[in-house]
C-alpha cells in the first residue's frame, strides 16, 4: 500500500508539472495573476514533498525469505532494461519547460529580437534533450558487445560460471598517475563483488549509458541487485564468441568483457567485467553451457526513494525556478525584469537533471553500497 501511494504521488507531481507547462504554452500572458498555473505548481510541490517525506529512507529489505532453488537452466532471452516512464516524462518536461517559462515571462515584455536570440539556445536544448531521451530511454539499444552476448544466449550456448555474491562495493581510487598532492580527484567505480567456488574474487561493473541521462538507471539497478542477493549464488554469463570481443576491446582501449549477472529468481543486471582474471573462466571448456529456449531473464527494477544528495539538489533547482516565476505569475513585475526572471527560471530547470546526476555519480548511498577507504595507487606504485 505504501509503495502504491508513493508511486501515485510521483505520477501526480509529474502530472501537475505538465499542466503548468501546458498552461504557460497555450495561454499567452495577460494582465492579472495566473492562478491556474500557480495552483498547478502548488499541487505539484505538495505531491513531490509528500513523496520525499514518505520515501526519505531506503525501502526496508522486508522479512527474510527462503533462498530460491538453484537455477540449473540458463535463460536464452536476456532482456533490455525496461522503459523508465517516470524518467521519460520528467526528461521531456525538462526539455520543454525552459522555453515555456521564458516565453511566458518575456511575451510582449521585451523586444522581439531579444526573445528570438534567447529562444535559439532553448530550442536547441529541446531538440538535444528530446533526441537523447528517445535514444537512451525509449530505444534503449544495448552496446554491441552485449548484443553479441544476447545473440549467443538466444543461439543456445554461453560461457557461464556460478559465483557467490558479496554485495555492491563503491571503490574510491586515486590513480597512480595523479600529480596533485592536495585533495586529488578520486576516480570511482561501482561494482558487484563475487567469489567463485575456489574462493577467488571477481568484480562486475554496471552497464554505463553515456548521454544526458548518464549512468543513473544502470547504477541504481546494481545498487538494488547487490544488497538483495548478497550472500546468495548468481550466474555470470559471457558470450561464447569472446575472442572477437577481446580483440575489439584491445583495439578500442576498453579492456572489458560484456556480462549478464542472473540470480536464481531470474532477475538480472547487465555489466562489464575487466579482462584481468577472466581468462581462467573463458578458457575452461566445462564452463560452456547450453541455454534453455524460451526461458527469459528479467531486469531488476529499482524502487526510487528520496536521497538528498540526488533528489535534494534537483528539487532545490526546481524550487528556485518556481520562486522566480511567482512574481511573474502574480503580475507583479513587467518588462526586462519579467524576462530576466523567466531566463533564471529556465536555467534553473535546465540544471536540475545535471545536479541530480552529479550527486548520484559522486555520492555513494551507504544503505546500498559498501564504501571502503580511499585506495591510493600512487603509494602502491612507489613501494
Amino acid at each position: 500500500m505504501r509503495h502504491t501511494v508513493a508511486e501515485s504521488l510521483r505520477a501526480a507531481s509529474l502530472g501537475c508539472a505538465t499542466v503548468a507547462v501546458v498552461l504557460c504554452l497555450v495561454y499567452n500572458r495577460a494582465d492579472g495573476a495566473r492562478w491556474d498555473v500557480l495552483a498547478a505548481l502548488a499541487a505539484g510541490a505538495f505531491c513531490i514533498g509528500a513523496w520525499s517525506l514518505m520515501t526519505r529512507q531506503a525501502p526496508p529489505p522486508g522479512p527474510p525469505v527462503p533462498a530460491p532453488e538453484p537455477m540449473e537452466a540458463l535463460p536464452s532471452v536476456l532482456s533490455r532494461n525496461p522503459v523508465d516512464w517516470y524518467l521519460l516524462a520528467g526528461m521531456l518536461l525538462v526539455a520543454v519547460a525552459p522555453w515555456a517559462v521564458f516565453r511566458h515571462a518575456a511575451y510582449r515584455e521585451v523586444d522581439i529580437a531579444v526573445v528570438i536570440l534567447l529562444a535559439l539556445p532553448l530550442c536547441a536544448w529541446i531538440a538535444m534533450v528530446s533526441l537523447l531521451t528517445v535514444k537512451h530511454l525509449i530505444v534503449r539499444r544495448l552496446p554491441e558487445p552485449h548484443r553479441l552476448l544476447a545473440q549467443d544466449a538466444k543461439a543456445g550456448r554461453v560461457v557461464a560460471v556460478r559465483f557467490e555474491s558479496a554485495g555492491s562495493v563503491w571503490m574510491r581510487i586515486v590513480p597512480e598517475d595523479s600529480t596533485k598532492l592536495v585533495d586529488p580527484p578520486l576516480e570511482h567505480a561501482q561494482h558487484l563483488k563475487v567469489r567463485d567456488a575456489k574462493g577467488k574474487w571477481y568484480g562486475v561493473h554496471g552497464l554505463l549509458h553515456q548521454g544526458l541521462t548518464g549512468p543513473d538507471h544502470a547504477r541504481k539497478q546494481l545498487a538494488v541487485f547487490g544488497p538483495r542477493f548478497e550472500g546468495r549464488h548468481v550466474w555470470i554469463l559471457w558470450p561464447e564468441r569472446w575472442e572477437p570481443v577481446l580483440a575489439v576491446a584491445r583495439r578500442r582501449g576498453h579492456p572489458a568483457y560484456p556480462v549478464a549477472v542472473i540470480a536464481d529468481t531470474g532477475e538480472m543486471v547487465w555489466g562489464y567485467a575487466a579482462l584481468d582474471y577472466t581468462d581462467r573462466y573463458l578458457t575452461d571448456p566445462a564452463n560452456l553451457r547450453a541455454t534453455t529456449p524460451g526461458l527469459r531473464a528479467r531486469p531488476v527494477r529499482p524502487r526510487p526513494y528520496f536521497r538528498a544528495a540526488v533528489h535534494g539538489r534537483m528539487l532545490l533547482r526546481l524550487a528556485v525556478a518556481a520562486a522566480t516565476l511567482v512574481p511573474v505569475l502574480l503580475g507583479a513585475v513587467s518588462g526586462g525584469v519579467s524576462a530576466l526572471l523567466g531566463l533564471v527560471a529556465a536555467v534553473a530547470v535546465m540544471d536540475a537533471p545535471g545536479a541530480a546526476l552529479r550527486g548520484n555519480t559522486t555520492v555513494p548511498d551507504p544503505s546500498r553500497w559498501d564504501v571502503p577507504p580511499v585506495e591510493d595507487f600512487r603509494t602502491r606504485a612507489a613501494s
